[in-house]
């Protein structure tokens, strides 16, 4: 009976235990699923952003070809209009020469038919009445050939080729979008230590440089009073826009846009946060000044000149190596509702090391 006892418990144990097991079995069941449903919602969203990937990159391989369509269409039409030009060249000449060829042609025609004239009497039996037409036809026959004025035959192929791809190159200016901004600094956004040249397309930054005392309240409101910057003249609202810095010789820049709202005076951190998308180079070390951290930007060449490119349309702001044109890093802007300025900082002079200008770069097509 005792036997029979202890059964009986390990039996109603067993089956606890059991059921315990079981009830955690479920638990993990339910929580797999679970892990499921996530892992296939997360297939899913992956799915959905690879898929408009593709279409991104389908939808800018169809602005490519779109913009080297035009750039066969510019080039075709050069081409045409140079070959008609050439064509009407070659016809002008070719009727000349071909106008001086039916001259000489008829000329030799009259001096044919005069021998044949001759040579005609010349069979006619002899007489009396043969001497005097003679003399009188001899009078009338007395053909000379006239050389008709010589034409200049030489064609100079620089009237028609030349440097065709520079000037193809420069009548392309036209034909540029966009088309190259031509931008200048406002001075009254300048920081007191910085100078600006005469036309406004370079800028220093001048330590030593005797600051008038300004009452606080008194300040321009549009200048930047702790950060050594300067904006430029030109907001953008839209539309497409590239311009170019000059940062030879400089150890230390920060270019981009930022903007008109952009907070004037001291700053914690001045990033995309903050309504500026700017590059920058510091202890040589370029970074994209982004938030909550800075990018490192990898440049394969040492970088004499910035491209800025600012599409208002697309919320977007590129920059280059203006030389190669090579891609740096890019910047999706977002929805902006305020005017975007051109943001400059030439730095402080870093021990001598920075004194070079920083200059706005106008190309020439």
């Amino acid at each position: 009976m005792h036997t029979n006892h202890m059964k009986d418990t390990n039996n109603n144990f067993n089956k606890s235990l059991l059921y315990d097991q079981k009830e955690k079995l479920i638990q993990s069941i339910k929580k797999i699923k679970h892990e499921i449903d996530e892992c296939y919602e997360a297939e899913n969203d992956t799915f959905v952003e690879a898929l408009a990937v593709e279409n991104r990159f389908e939808e800018i391989e169809r602005e490519i070809r779109a913009e080297f369509q035009n750039l066969h269409r510019f080039l075709y039409e050069e081409e045409e209009m140079d070959l008609e030009r050439l064509r009407k060249e070659r016809d002008r000449r070719v009727k000349i020469l071909k106008d001086r060829e039916k001259k000489i042609a008829m000329q030799g025609r009259d001096l044919e038919r005069a021998i044949e004239t001759l040579n005609c009497k010349l069979r006619e039996d002899d007489s009396p009445k043969l001497l005097k037409e003679i003399k009188e036809l001899l009078k009338r026959c007395e053909v000379n050939f006239i050389r008709p004025a010589p034409i200049d035959s030489e064609i100079c192929s620089g009237q028609f080729v030349g440097p065709i791809q520079y000037r193809i190159w420069k009548h392309m200016k036209t034909s540029l979008y966009p088309n190259i901004s031509t931008l200048t600094f406002d001075p009254e956004t300048a920081h007191p230590l910085l100078t600006l040249s005469p036309e406004r397309t370079s800028v220093i930054f001048e330590e030593d440089k005797e600051v008038p005392k300004e009452n606080p309240d008194e300040r321009n409101p549009k200048r930047f009073h702790y950060y050594y910057c300067v904006m430029g003249s030109e907001s953008f609202t839209h539309g497409r826009h590239y311009w170019e810095v000059e940062v030879k010789g400089k150890s230390a820049w920060r270019v981009g846009v930022a903007k008109a709202d952009v907070h004037r005076g001291e700053m914690d951190s001045t990033t995309t946060l903050n309504g500026m998308w700017t590059l920058s180079l510091r202890n040589g070390s370029m970074t994209a000044c982004t938030h909550p951290k800075p990018t490192q930007v990898r440049s394969s060449a040492h970088l004499v000149r910035i491209g800025i490119f600012l599409d208002c349309d697309k919320e977007e702001v590129s920059f280059y190596n203006a030389v190669t044109m090579a891609p740096l890093f890019s910047f999706f802007m977002g929805t902006v509702l305020e005017p975007i300025y051109p943001f400059y900082n030439p730095c402080d002079n870093d021990e001598g090391k920075n004194c070079a200008p920083l200059s706005i770069f106008h190309p020439s097509l």
